[in-house]
């Protein structure tokens, strides 16, 4: 009995442990990544100049803490400096590099980038096939980025088969998500009665919602030209609502007068 319970008391005082080590491993984890959370808004600010001086060095600093203890976001964050040439030599191979370790961590944005990186053929031999197999995993899983660029090589039969029905199904996913861009292709579709039905009011309303966002500014000219088109378009339609009752009642007189 004696040996038993010495027995069963080692066998707590092992599972203790272990436990105690279990919990004490998962505070550090926990802690590290706070600690990689708060570099990562830290290099943002400095990234983009919100509330200190813009400053890319001390922004690459404080990503590549991050980055080291494992933070997606800020390693595609280094891609982007590197890919723009923020703070560092200009290096698409670099920048490349970065985009592919944030996306094996799970960043959406940097599979984006990545898929751009085929697109453009920026550090890697260019390829549509390649950036529209990387975006229709990311638009899978809803990321309305992905949702919109898939929707553009769709329209374009860029790398996938051209589908003007496929393309306005992904930029609906998208610019219900909110992303402006897809709002303006979305729009667009409307108005220009590209693959669907023409609908006017609908189109200026995704164009008018695109445009309290910020977009690019070829995507803003864009948005306010096909904003003229719905204009006169609906105009057209209004004036030709007034028109057919006149016509109704002229064909009326003219059945009545034959013999």
């Amino acid at each position: 009995m004696k040996l038993q319970k010495v027995v069963l008391i080692g066998i707590l005082l092992i599972c203790g442990s272990v436990a105690h080590a279990a919990v004490r491993s998962e505070s550090v984890r926990a802690a590290t990544a706070d600690q990689a959370a708060l570099m990562y808004k830290q290099g943002v600010m400095y990234d983009e100049g919100l509330g200190v001086q813009t400053d890319y060095a001390a922004a690459y600093r404080c990503y590549s803490l991050a980055a080291a203890q494992g933070h997606a976001e800020s390693m595609n964050r280094i891609g982007i400096l590197y890919a723009t040439g923020r703070g560092l030599p200009q290096d698409y191979v670099a920048a490349l590099g970065w985009f592919r370790l944030a996306a094996a961590r799970g960043s959406t944005q940097a599979v984006n980038n990545v898929a751009n990186a085929y697109f453009h053929g920026l550090g890697v031999p260019q390829s549509y096939a390649v950036a529209a197999t990387l975006l229709t995993g990311a638009a899978q899983r809803g990321d309305a980025a992905a949702q919109y660029r898939l929707g553009l090589l769709h329209e374009l039969g860029l790398g996938v088969l051209r589908d003007s029905q496929r393309a306005r199904e992904l930029f609906e996913s998208s610019a219900r998500q909110g992303y402006a861009p897809a709002m303006v292709s979305l729009g667009r579709i409307y108005v220009e009665a590209i693959g669907a039905r023409r609908d006017s009011v609908r189109g200026q309303a995704l164009l008018r919602a695109a445009l309290d966002h910020e977009i690019p500014s070829e995507l803003r000219e864009l948005a306010l030209f096909e904003l003229g088109v719905a204009a006169a378009r609906l105009d057209e339609e209004r004036a030709g609502a007034t028109e057919k009752p006149l016509c109704a009642s002229a064909c009326l007189s003219a059945s009545i007068s034959e013999p």
